[in-house]
């Protein structure tokens, strides 16, 4: 044998260096592929009919499909709900250099773009604390304007989202947690309520965070910008905007994950009963400001 090394019999007697039989590469590749192949993830869309299910049995685009459709199934429940009035009137707005420039590359090339935002640049995107602050509850609604479109863009949620699925692929936990995020803003909260012209930016926006939170691989701001059809400033917006609705509260587990696609879908199949608490609970105009009482001097 090679190295100095000598083949011994079983009595112990020194023998010549044979050789072993030549490998079967087949054999040794199917037993090992047996062995370690993952289970097999599903592209198709599931409807759920409980909160306790596999949710390593998707991949990140049938979890991008349920997405699509729960929110897509809820905001035709909803019907248009007009976004709450500013604050206050916005100073005339200036200039912006900012807006997306027609380019041929991939990232634009037939191009979605949302459309104009209902919020002027210049409306708050925090939550401000102290004792001549506005109320929190009237400050996030306020906020809540950023998720809303002038008008309905002209494609579906789904078309829209399969091309950023296209451009800036995420894994099916990123799905999930944005299915979380936007039940607490859409079904929980109401703070946004699910329209055709809030699900579009909603989703962009909770995609993206929802990326930061559990994944380490990140698209470039720039990038997913230009597919997602706003320019980066808009995007900054709108992640502060649903850091601040959701109060920073990003993390999630396994179990959180299953559950509340669960719901999120459920809120669609039940639609009329939401919109009926949307109705009660939703406030179109913003409570009077809360204000020292002052007396003449």
């Amino acid at each position: 044998m090679e190295d100095g090394g000598r083949a011994y019999d079983a009595a112990g007697h020194a023998t010549a260096g044979v050789p072993p039989p030549p490998p079967e590469p087949s054999a040794e590749e199917t037993t090992s592929t047996r062995a370690h192949t993952p289970n097999e993830q599903s592209d198709e869309a599931l409807q759920l009919e409980h909160e306790r299910w596999d949710i390593t049995s998707i991949s990140g685009l049938a979890a991008l499909r349920m997405l699509a459709h729960a929110l897509q199934v809820l905001a035709d429940a909803m019907g248009d709900v007009p976004p709450t009035p500013p604050v206050s009137r916005p100073v005339t707005p200036v200039a912006d250099d900012t807006k997306l420039r027609r380019t041929s590359s991939p990232e634009t090339s037939c191009s979605m773009i949302i459309g104009s935002p209902e919020a002027h640049p210049h409306e708050p995107i925090t939550v401000t604390v102290g004792a001549d602050a506005e109320n929190t509850t009237v400050q996030r609604i306020a906020i809540a304007r950023r998720f809303f479109s002038k008008t309905a863009p002209p494609f579906t949620l789904i078309d829209y989202l399969l091309r950023l699925h296209n451009f800036c692929p995420h894994s099916s936990g990123v799905y999930l947690t944005t299915a979380v995020y936007c039940h607490r803003l859409c079904v929980a909260d109401i703070l946004v309520p699910a329209t055709s012209r809030t699900i579009h930016r909603l989703a962009l926006a909770a995609i993206r965070i929802a990326a930061k939170a559990v994944e380490d691989n990140k698209w470039t701001q720039e990038r997913y910008a230009k597919v997602g059809g706003v320019s980066r400033v808009q995007l900054m917006n709108l992640e502060v905007s649903l850091c601040f609705l959701l109060d920073f509260e990003l993390g999630v587990d396994r179990e959180m994950l299953a559950q509340k696609m669960f719901l999120l879908q459920e809120a669609g199949r039940q639609g009329l009963s939401t919109r009926t608490r949307l109705s009660d609970d939703f406030r179109l105009k913003l409570p009077a400001r809360i204000r020292k009482m002052t007396f003449g001097r």
